[in-house]
């Protein structure tokens, strides 16, 4: 940018360049200019006529925009009134949201209804505000206020703000029947939208549509949305209620689970569950094929417990061989509780009662557990040991309280 100084001076150095030139043009300039208007006659030098000339058109030029600037006077004022009623509707909004995220949620309200419904108000700053007000109703425990403001967004850039608002609060309330009604819909619209998906799984799995799920979380990992992790966890709890609802036949939960992915099918809790449910309708064999599978899948790295719990419910083709097959697993984990109680359990099967006693014993002894004492229990009543099976009771009555 020019400084002044040097723009002073152009000008000045133009100023006297015109000076320069009207002078030279006065002085050398010998023509003239005539006007005869019926019997009179007007002689006028060139140099001013020049001069009037130049003037003449000047004020034509200064009364033209003159002219313009009365005549859009009106509009002008017009513009003015209705761009500060925009501001104070602006002014409105930004004091509403302050006091929303200050948790002045009754203020925020009362300041976004005045942005909301202030004249001339602009569509994107009355849905904004429309949005604010929800929002403030509904921290404020005004629910039933929340979502006709959103009703009253009307903008077409506005609809997905408005459609998941009111897809949260519907949430919220434990409405996610009507929540995935707008939840699918923005899916569509908006599918790289984190807040819109991850809502979308929770109605899901509010509704038990656990197909969905599945689905959902497909699009969240691969768009990278959502950390591995939780989105393996929300998988598992899909994947186990999946397990769950199945028919009550062989078929049908076998299928199911040989159909999860490796990682899913050999998780603690599913490969329970499976057993579980094989258990319950009297597929004791095929029970314990899945806890061997699992177990063996796993490895000593990721050995757990709780996979132990049904396998001494897991009435096999052959107690011996799971016998076999526990002991083999004790070598490696000979201070297991559980694995320790399993094995009590199955020999009590095959009536093999000191072996039976030594394993609930130890078992007690590194965690007193009620399973365990009242298995202890059943025991010495078999022997005849009833003293001691009274004292196994009453240590598991201790244990139950």
């Amino acid at each position: 940018m020019i400084q002044k100084p040097i723009r002073w001076s152009l000008w000045a150095f133009t100023l006297a360049a015109v000076a320069v030139a009207l002078a030279l043009a006065g002085r050398y300039g010998t023509g003239l200019v005539v006007f005869v208007v019926l019997e009179h006659v007007i002689e006028l030098s060139f140099m001013l006529f020049t001069i009037l000339l130049v003037v003449a058109f000047g004020a034509l030029y200064v009364l033209l925009r003159v002219s313009g600037k009365v005549y859009r006077l009106p509009r002008a004022l017009k513009a003015m009134k209705k761009e500060r009623l925009r501001s104070k509707s602006r002014d409105a909004l930004y004091a509403s949201m302050r006091a929303l995220f200050a948790g002045e949620f009754n203020e925020a309200e009362r300041r976004a209804r005045i942005a909301m419904t202030a004249e001339t108000v602009h569509e994107g700053t009355r849905d904004l505000a429309a949005a604010t007000a929800a929002w403030a109703a509904h921290e404020g425990g005004n629910s039933s206020a929340a979502v006709p403001y959103l009703n009253r967004i009307r903008g077409l850039k506005s609809g997905e703000m408005r459609d998941a608002s009111k897809a949260y609060m519907l949430l919220a309330e434990g409405q996610s029947k009507d929540a995935l009604i707008l939840l699918k819909a923005l899916a569509v619209t908006a599918p790289k939208n984190p807040g819109v998906l991850k809502m979308k799984v929770e109605a899901e799995m509010a509704e038990s549509a656990w197909d969905d799920v599945l689905s959902s979380l497909d699009a969240l990992t691969r768009s990278g949305l959502m950390p591995v992790a939780a989105a393996q966890q929300i998988r598992l709890n899909a994947e186990l209620n999946l397990l769950k609802s199945k028919a009550a036949n062989l078929e049908a939960i076998i299928g199911a689970w040989k159909a999860l992915q490796r990682e899913s099918r050999y998780d603690a809790a599913i490969a329970s569950t499976v057993a579980n449910r094989l258990v319950t309708l009297g597929c004791g064999e095929e029970a314990k094929n899945v806890i061997d599978e699992t177990v063996d899948a796993r490895g000593d790295d990721r050995w757990d417990s709780t996979l132990l719990a049904v396998y001494a419910d897991c009435k096999g083709d052959s107690t011996l061989a799971q016998i076999e097959r526990a002991e083999k697993w004790l070598k490696r984990h000979a201070r297991d509780p559980v694995l320790l109680a399993t094995l009590g359990k199955l020999c009590m099967r095959q009536a093999l009662w000191g072996k039976a006693q030594s394993y609930l014993e130890a078992s007690v002894a590194l965690q007193p557990t009620l399973d365990a004492h009242m298995t202890l229990a059943r025991l010495m009543e078999q022997v005849g040991k009833r003293e001691e099976a009274i004292r196994h009771i009453r240590r598991s009555a201790e244990l139950a309280k």
